[in-house]
């Protein structure tokens, strides 16, 4: 089954390198297969969690070689973006000289850490120059939120028993077990088709988004089944027992009205929350009934206790005791990244969970600066595209996707473990490029307007 699961993958990085578009379908399709395909062979190997990398690759080869001079069109549309991409990219020099003084086989983890950053911004790049019109991009939030929807179905029959009958659901396969016993009794967190609670947790969360983004631009009766699909991601959710996952929903909805407000006025706004209570409503009655016996409730209620010692103690102190063990600069390069500790190499011990603390162990606190400075760029970017989208319908879209950053940014603070995923950081990556080819599809519509009058 390897071999074959390996040809698999090599098929779909052919038609990445064919055609971008297969490829997209190809990588959200091995990224979702990946942990069951992983938990019935032999050994469980983990190099399967990378499985979507070539297929990532191949996609953004694709589209960097179908359109010449790509990146420096890119950074010429963005200019406060490619300075501070020049500034980030320039600094990583730094923590690859430390990275490299460790020892034996620390090579191996620098290269680690330089693919990482060069795949994101390739990614980057492909969301960016890839889509030809709005409408290829609403399939492409459809594919995903009805493939993803479809494999969620794990989550729900390992709450019912499903587990023991099947290596494919639940992580016996990968001899772990996850519990919690938060509020007193015992908490077991459920991974369903996926290696982990955390795995999960995003994807019913990303399934509830899209859908809840599709829903906001379809009319009659496919408003209604993308609401249900959305209420579909948060019973899958509600099982993973994740609260960093649960206090997503609430940033997202809250971000999304929040902007809609702001560049749309009142204009179907009021459709909005309308179709925020449906769909909370709903869900909410049908945790209720399908969990009777559910205690999930009660550990989640727990964070609105817990969320400001979380906040201080995952985003500052972590920080704090980082720069205190690993100095002003850091660790260095790649050594925070997933998967560091398969590398055979001489390495520090890395127990950095948030994201600003691993941030802070791998870059130092002059890359963390920097970083932030490129991520508060992409940011401005990012709402200065959504706001261009305010005469038209496609806001929804946009001002979707601008929210979901805004969700995973908050969880991100509190855990990034998730955001160490291949498949998760370079999607979000390509997904990042996607929001701000808004400006660019808007230009070459306009531009094609122009020659039509003319």
């Amino acid at each position: 089954m390897l071999l074959l699961f390996l040809g698999v993958i090599g098929f779909c990085s052919l038609l990445a390198l064919r055609n971008w578009r297969w490829g997209l379908w190809g990588a959200i399709i091995i990224g979702l297969l990946q942990d069951p395909i992983r938990k019935v062979l032999p050994g469980t190997p983990a190099f399967l969690t990378m499985s979507t990398i070539p297929i990532w690759l191949g996609l953004a080869t694709n589209v960097l070689l179908d359109q010449r001079g790509l990146a420096s069109r890119f950074l010429a549309s963005f200019p406060v973006l490619s300075r501070r991409f020049s500034w980030f990219g320039l600094y990583l020099v730094i923590p690859a000289m430390i990275s490299l003084t460790y020892g034996r086989g620390t090579w191996q983890i620098t290269l680690l850490g330089a693919f990482v950053y060069a795949a994101g911004f390739a990614m980057l790049l492909a969301g960016w120059g890839g889509w030809r019109d709005i409408g290829q991009f609403d399939q492409f939030l459809a594919l995903y939120a009805l493939t993803a929807g479809l494999v969620l179905t794990g989550g729900v029959l390992e709450y019912f028993g499903w587990a023991q009958r099947t290596a494919l659901i639940g992580t016996a396969a990968l001899d772990h077990v996850w519990v919690t016993y938060r509020t007193g009794e015992a908490v077991y967190m459920l991974a369903g088709f996926f290696r982990g609670p955390d795995v999960m947790g995003w994807h019913a969360t990303t399934v509830f988004m899209f859908a809840f983004i599709l829903a906001m631009r379809s009319h009659g009766k496919w408003r209604w089944f993308w609401a249900a699909i959305a209420v579909w991601g948060l019973l899958s959710l509600w099982v993973c027992g994740r609260r960093k996952m649960i206090s997503m929903v609430p940033v997202f909805v809250g971000c999304y009205l929040w902007l809609v407000f702001q560049l749309r006025g009142t204009r179907r706004l009021f459709s909005m929350i309308a179709l925020v209570i449906l769909v909370a409503g709903v869900g909410w009655n049908m945790v209720a009934r399908i969990y009777s016996y559910n205690p999930f409730n009660r550990f989640y209620l727990t964070a609105l206790d817990e969320v400001g010692d979380q906040v201080v103690g995952h985003g500052l102190d972590a920080v704090v005791v980082t720069v205190r063990q690993a100095g002003i600069l850091g660790y260095g390069l790649g050594m925070s990244q997933q998967g560091v500790h398969n590398i055979n190499a001489e390495k520090p011990r890395i127990w950095q969970e948030s994201g600003p603390s691993k941030l802070v162990a791998e870059l130092g606190i002059p890359g963390a600066i920097l970083f932030l400075l490129l991520g508060y760029a992409i940011f401005r970017t990012a709402f200065d595209v959504v706001r261009l989208q305010a005469g038209s319908d496609a806001i929804y879209r946009f001002a979707g996707v601008f929210a979901l950053f805004m969700a995973n940014l908050a969880s991100s603070v509190v855990s990034g473990q998730i955001y160490g995923a291949p498949f998760v950081i370079l999607f979000l990556a390509f997904l990042a490029g996607s929001l701000l080819s808004g400006a660019r599809m808007q230009e070459e519509k306009s531009e094609i307007l122009k020659e039509g009058e003319s």
